[in-house]
This record gives C-alpha cells, sequence and structure tokens, in this order.
C-alpha cells in the first residue's frame, strides 16, 4: 500500500516538474516570436535595414495592396500568371467591362509582384527564411479567408497560368492561356470555360477534378485519390490516369484519348475519339455508351465491360479474350477497317452497337442531339403517322382508278349458272381479324 503512494506521489512530482518546464519553454518562443498572436497564423516578416522593404521581397515590380482591398495592375503589363497558395482558395476569373487585372488577396499573407509580364503571387517570406505557414499556425487558424486569392483579368489571350496550392479550392473559368497547369495537393479543383491552345495539365493528390467546356491541345489528369470528370470538352489528346476513383468522360470529343484507374470505374458517355482509344481499369468496369472510335481497345482485370458502341458491327474486326466471365461477343476477323479489342481477367463482355440499339429504341436519339455528329447511322422515323405507310383491308382497292363502269359488250358472254345459289356465302377464317396493322 505504502508502495502505491510513493508511486502516485513521484508521478504527480514529476509530471509538476515537467508542466514547468513546458510552461517556460513555451513562454521563452513566444517572447521570441515578438509577442506577437499574428505568429500563429501569419508569417513574420523582419524589415530590411538596408533597403527599409521588408525580408519577404522578391525581384520584380511589388504591386501594393492595402487588406483585402482590390488592387489593380494594367492589363498590357501582365502576360502571364504564376501563383503559389499554402491553405487558402484560389480563383481566377474573367472580368467583364475593365483593362486592369484585378488582385483580392491579404497584405499580411501574400506578395504580388510583376516582372516583365509575369504576374506571381507567393506567400511571404518569414523572418527564419521559411515561406509558407508553419505547424504552429495551425493552432489558431482564423475563417476570415485571409489565405485566399482571387485573380480577374480582362478577356485576353495569356501566355501561360500556373496555380499550386498545398490545401485549398481551386476555381479557373472563362480564360484563355497557351498552356493551363494546375498543381493541387489536398482540395477540389475546377476549370470552366477554360482554354488551353498548346497544354491543358492538372495534377492532383486528394479531392474531386472537374472539367467542364474545356478545350485545347493535349490535355494530361492525373489524380491520385479522387474522382474525375471531363464534360464537354475537346482536346487533341487525352491522356487522364486516377489512382483510387471514378473516371467520366461525358459528350465529349478527342483525336486520341487513354483513360487509366487503379482502382475505379471508366464511363464514357456519348464521346469519341477521332484515332485511338484505350481504356484500362485495374479493379473496375468498364460502362460505354455510345461511344465512337475507329480502333478501341477496352481492359478490365477485376470488373466488366459493359455498354454501347457507335457504328455496326459489321464495320470492326472484333478480339475478344476473357479468362473468368462470359461474352456475348465473339473474334471476328473479317469485318471492316475498324479495330475492338476487349479484354477481362474476372468480368464479363457485354457489348451492343449502336444500330442495333437504335432499331429497338429509334426514340432516344433525339433525346441527344450533341451525338448528331458523331454518330452518322441514324434511323429515320416518319414525323407523323400520317406519313407512314397503312395497310390495306381485303376490300379496298389497290389503285382507286376512279367509279365503277358497265360497257356493254359487243357479244354476251357465257352464262354460267352457279351451284348452290340459294346458300350463303362462305366467311373468312377469321373474319379479316388477321390483317396487319400500320407499320
Amino acid at each position: 500500500m505504502k508502495r502505491k503512494q510513493r508511486f502516485f506521489k513521484l508521478s504527480a512530482i514529476v509530471g509538476c516538474i515537467l508542466l514547468g518546464v513546458g510552461i517556460v519553454m513555451g513562454s521563452a518562443g513566444f517572447v521570441a516570436i515578438g509577442c506577437d498572436l499574428d505568429a500563429f497564423t501569419y508569417p513574420r516578416v523582419e524589415a530590411n535595414p538596408q533597403s527599409g522593404e521588408s525580408a519577404s521581397s522578391e525581384s520584380g515590380d511589388a504591386v501594393q495592396i492595402n487588406g483585402q482591398e482590390i488592387s489593380h495592375v494594367p492589363a498590357d503589363t501582365v502576360d502571364s500568371l504564376e501563383i503559389h497558395a499554402s491553405v487558402g482558395n484560389v480563383t481566377v476569373e474573367r472580368t467583364a467591362g475593365s483593362q486592369e487585372v484585378e488582385i483580392i488577396l491579404t497584405e499580411n499573407v501574400y506578395q504580388a509582384t510583376v516582372e516583365e509580364g509575369l504576374l506571381v503571387v507567393r506567400p511571404l517570406k518569414s523572418a527564419g527564411g521559411q515561406n509558407g505557414w508553419n505547424w504552429y499556425q495551425l493552432l489558431n487558424l482564423h475563417s476570415n479567408r485571409d489565405w485566399d486569392v482571387t485573380i480577374r483579368v480582362p478577356e485576353k489571350l495569356l501566355d501561360s497560368v500556373f496555380v499550386e496550392t498545398d490545401m485549398g479550392i481551386v476555381d479557373l473559368s472563362d480564360l484563355q492561356a497557351g498552356s493551363v497547369t494546375v498543381q493541387g495537393d489536398m482540395g477540389d479543383v475546377a476549370l470552366d470555360n477554360v482554354s488551353a491552345s498548346e497544354s491543358m495539365t492538372v495534377t492532383q493528390s486528394m479531392g474531386r477534378v472537374t472539367l467542364e467546356n474545356c478545350q485545347g491541345g493535349s490535355l494530361t489528369l492525373e489524380n491520385d485519390m479522387g474522382g474525375t470528370q471531363v464534360f464537354q470538352c475537346r482536346f487533341e489528346s487525352g491522356n487522364l490516369q486516377g489512382s483510387y476513383g471514378s473516371c467520366d468522360v461525358d459528350e465529349s470529343s478527342f483525336d486520341a484519348l487513354a483513360v487509366v484507374t487503379d482502382m475505379g470505374d471508366i464511363h464514357l458517355t456519348r464521346s469519341e475519339a477521332a484515332g485511338t482509344a484505350v481504356c484500362q481499369a485495374a479493379q473496375g468496369s468498364v460502362f460505354l455508351e455510345r461511344f465512337a472510335s475507329p480502333d478501341i481497345t477496352l481492359s478490365a482485370d477485376s470488373g466488366n465491360v459493359t455498354g454501347t458502341i457507335a457504328g455496326r458491327q459489321e464495320e470492326y474486326q472484333i478480339a475478344v479474350d476473357t479468362d473468368m466471365g462470359s461474352s456475348n461477343l465473339a473474334d471476328q476477323m473479317t469485318g471492316g477497317p475498324n479495330t475492338l479489342e476487349v479484354t477481362t481477367n474476372m468480368g464479363n463482355i457485354e457489348l451492343a452497337f449502336e444500330e442495333e440499339v437504335q432499331r429497338e429504341m429509334p426514340s432516344t436519339r433525339a433525346a441527344f442531339p450533341f451525338c448528331g455528329c458523331l454518330f452518322p447511322h441514324a434511323v429515320p422515323a416518319a414525323e407523323e403517322k400520317a406519313d407512314a405507310p397503312q395497310g390495306r383491308y381485303a376490300h379496298h382497292r389497290v389503285d382507286n382508278a376512279g367509279n365503277q363502269g358497265v360497257l356493254a359488250p359487243k357479244e354476251p358472254g357465257h352464262q354460267v349458272k352457279p351451284e348452290n345459289a340459294h346458300q350463303p356465302p362462305v366467311d373468312a377464317a377469321d373474319d379479316g381479324q388477321g390483317q396487319r396493322d400500320s407499320v
């Protein structure tokens, strides 16, 4: 009993000593940072005694920023954008009715400089020489969006747009540039109506990536953990890779397309590739809906390959290989110039062709006018029911040549007396009910 009491007393004494040491060290650290509470939220900047500028000054002309007020830069002095953010959201959008670039950010968090047409936004460099935010800043992160960056540019063609963020949402809209590059870490990435004539590159570690109404040269998209959606886009080439998450390509067109996922499904909906199209899902299924391409390669290690392909089956040379699963297609080496290769290790293959589907459902094509240029094998339907050919009953004449007339013959014909004339005529077997309906 006494031993337990001694143990508790000794533990209490040691705990008090450690607590006292922690308080002393914490107080010393707080004094070392200048007893400034903002140091837990914003980077601490020291002034340069020789030049009078802050230690965070970089080469180039610094943009005067007043709190969260909007700063303006002449549009003719900015040709490219380069944004480095830490724990805030980044928004780059087009502004209407202005010939100046608008910059919205906080002066004690970021610094903006312009040098030789390049507008650079980066976090202030702390007095200790570290960029961005430090770990202890998580103890007192404010929710007043001080770490957000918003850039508004007038309608003009930029040379390049580069955005890098550690933790936050990236939103780019209504932009035209030669190249667009987005490097995200944690947060969603959304590009809407963005044109990159040369290349568009998006890399994301954790978050959803969405591209809508975008176009350009080459598209490279890599997402480690999160879903990916490409909707109504047009690129010369597309290379989409996902580790954990599905990849959806809807109503988009490419000259060449490659979609690869490690763990996730692939959806190709009403899209086309003028050249080759390669889809590989390691642990997931591949779903097609009216997908068009002359050279298609589909592969699913652990999943199914199902859906519809635009065109006729006779137009394709088909090669099918499945280890554990069924397939509704067989090898076909006597087809047309197009090729279709489907491979599954553990999954079924259930693919149909667009023309066959349209015969069963001719009205579904009208619901998707976007596909009119992608799938030329349309089955025309009658515009109105009255225009469709109609069946005839037994008493209808074929020609309807005119009213019946009676001509007196020169010589009377032979008189034939029918047998059993007093009996009623024999009816048809089904009383005319077996006639065909209207087509």
